[in-house]
């Protein structure tokens, strides 16, 4: 017979574990008739982050690990579990170095290049946020690197998440990419944190996994990636660079200069960007996770009168007239970069 205290030490032990589990247990995934991304594990809308399948791969004698979102050929998509973008097809045309021929075995993709994740991500918020004091990107990749890779007659978005055996660094990122937060190469799994926007007036999420522009890959906690530089967007991605609620001054002053760590989730902000459109019904066939930026800004008289409202949809955009243009006045329209964002989820109803 066991001592009536150690029984009760016991039980106590135990009902504290419990307690521990059910806090650690995400607070509410969002449905799986939500998520567009057909292989995604779960999407956790209140922490902020996704869940995906991990593959191993290499680039050279390098180990790369990556994941998988977009591909151009429908019976390939299906059978990977990802978003069908016929639009990929074209992503090589006038940009040869977006674009580059790769193999697939048992082993995984051969990629001809892989980021640098060693570079320290540096972002320091200017007076008002942005334009920053200071940026700089945690990863940076050479000419012969790009996510998108011509697989036999597929187009497909590979984004590279992580280098080498391991151990993988989850809190300064010095072998993953700064938004990886989890990774386990054994039951090949990765968990990235979520960028938050509206696409038709609705809210959606998506992950930045590269970008053309070294301060917009610093900010989106993306890889710079200087080969896509001469590609220009299929669909606008519209970001606003002063607003209050919204924007790249909002983000600078609200978590920005922080690592993505899974401790500090909750303190990430997003710049909430505007999709102009999303990969549901008719639109779908014309969606590509490669969008061309247009950067908005408010007038000083709007923001003095706290009419810097938050915008949901590119109608919600025109509708502001001249309170809202070009950084530099005018209308507003690209400014001479791309960013590889694939969305992943709806969170309420479907925009």
């Amino acid at each position: 017979m066991m001592p009536t205290h150690f029984c009760a030490r016991v039980l106590a032990l135990a009902a504290t574990f419990t307690l521990l589990q059910m806090a650690a247990a995400p607070a509410a995934m969002l449905p799986r008739s939500h998520i567009v991304l057909p292989s995604a594990i779960s999407v956790d809308p209140v922490a902020g982050t996704v869940t995906l399948p991990l593959h191993r791969g290499s680039a050279g004698s390098k180990i790369v690990w990556y994941i998988v979102t977009d591909s151009s050929d429908a019976a390939d998509a299906k059978r990977r579990g990802v978003i069908f973008s016929p639009v990929l097809a074209d992503v090589g045309t006038d940009c040869a170095a977006c674009l580059r021929p790769a193999t697939e075995s048992s082993s995984g993709i051969a990629f001809p290049g892989a980021p640098d994740f060693s570079p320290k991500r540096v972002f320091k918020p200017g007076p008002t946020g942005f334009p920053p004091a200071a940026a700089a990107p945690g990863a940076t990749a050479a000419s012969n690197y790009t996510p998108f890779l011509k697989i036999g007659d597929a187009v497909v978005n590979a984004p590279i998440v992580a280098t080498g055996a391991g151990r993988f660094d989850v809190l300064t990122h010095t072998n993953t990419a700064d938004r990886v937060v989890r990774i386990d190469p054994v039951n090949r799994t990765v968990t990235l944190v979520l960028a938050r926007g509206f696409a038709n007036g609705k809210r959606v999420l998506y992950i930045s996994t590269e970008a053309s522009d070294p301060g917009a890959a610093t900010i989106e906690r993306a890889t710079y990636v200087p080969s896509l530089k001469a590609k220009g967007g299929t669909i606008p991605i519209y970001v606003v660079a002063n607003g209050s609620k919204q924007g790249l001054a909002y983000v600078a002053l609200n978590g920005d200069a922080l690592e993505a760590t899974a401790a500090n989730l909750a303190q990430l902000a997003s710049p909430m960007n505007i999709l102009a459109l999303f990969p549901i019904g008719p639109a779908a066939m014309a969606y590509s996770p490669l969008w061309e930026a247009n950067v908005a800004a408010w007038s000083a008289a709007a923001k003095a009168a706290n009419r810097d409202v938050v915008l949901k949809s590119t109608d919600d955009i025109t509708a502001q007239g001249t309170s809202l243009t070009a950084p530099g006045g005018g209308p507003v329209g690209p400014v001479g970069f791309v960013v590889n964002c694939p969305v992943i989820a709806y969170v309420d109803s479907a925009p």
